[in-house]
C-alpha cells in the first residue's frame, strides 16, 4: 500500500511541474546589443528598423531624438514575446563593433 501511495504522489508530481512547464510555455526573452544601420524610423511609433531588418522599439520618443535614417549605432535591447525594446542607443564611427573588449598588450 506504501508503495502505491509513494507512486501516485511521485506520478502527480510529475504532472504538476509538466503541466506548469507547458502553460508558461518557453521563455524566449534574451537581450543584446548590436552595431547596425539605421534604415528606417517611424517617430510617431518610436520605432526604428536596422538594415538587417531588425525593428526596435522604445517608449521615450527622446532615445531617438538625435538619431537619423543612414546612420551606424550601437543598439543595445530586449527581446521579449515579439518584440524588441530599446534600453539605449547611440551613434558609433563607422568601424565599431558590438561587445568588443581591449585585451592586454602583447
Amino acid at each position: 500500500m506504501r508503495y502505491q501511495v509513494l507512486l501516485a504522489t511521485m506520478a502527480l508530481g510529475v504532472a504538476m511541474s509538466f503541466g506548469h512547464a507547458v502553460a508558461g510555455g518557453p521563455d524566449d526573452s534574451y537581450g543584446a546589443r548590436e552595431v547596425g544601420t539605421v534604415r528606417f524610423i517611424d517617430r510617431d511609433l518610436n520605432l526604428i528598423q536596422l538594415a538587417d531588418g531588425t525593428e526596435l522599439r522604445t517608449t521615450d520618443p527622446r532615445m531617438l531624438q538625435n538619431i537619423q535614417e543612414g546612420m551606424r549605432v550601437l543598439v543595445d535591447f530586449v527581446h521579449e514575446g515579439d518584440r524588441n525594446e530599446l534600453n539605449s542607443i547611440a551613434p558609433v564611427g563607422a568601424d565599431a563593433q558590438a561587445d568588443v573588449s581591449p585585451t592586454a598588450g602583447d
